[in-house]
């Protein structure tokens, strides 16, 4: 993958986004910005590294009539992706999920 990867999970309702600002924060993010219908964290990395986990992310995460909505993206520019972004959604979507 080329550039700006960006991956995205709805996430059945059971989860506040309270409670989801706590996980996604337990998961090492910080938030960044705070809003009554989304949040959107950072959390910092490396950019020289071959490892796409080690890459600094960016992940938002929203109130929808749904659930909620996770958004997760490297927060540099990428010229690969090893499916590391995909396996860190599905972690974070499943802990969301309980």
């Amino acid at each position: 993958m080329w550039g700006w990867k960006i991956v995205e999970r709805e996430i059945e309702p059971g989860v506040s986004l309270e409670r989801g600002r706590e996980i996604i924060k337990e998961a090492g993010f910080k938030e960044n910005i705070l809003n009554p219908a989304y949040v959107i964290f950072k959390k910092g990395g490396t950019v020289l590294t071959a490892k796409g986990e080690k890459y600094p992310l960016e992940a938002a995460l929203a109130k929808t009539e749904e659930g909620l909505f996770l958004q997760l993206r490297y927060d540099v520019f990428v010229l690969f992706d090893t499916g590391d972004l995909e396996r860190f959604a599905d972690e974070l979507a499943g802990k969301l999920s309980v």
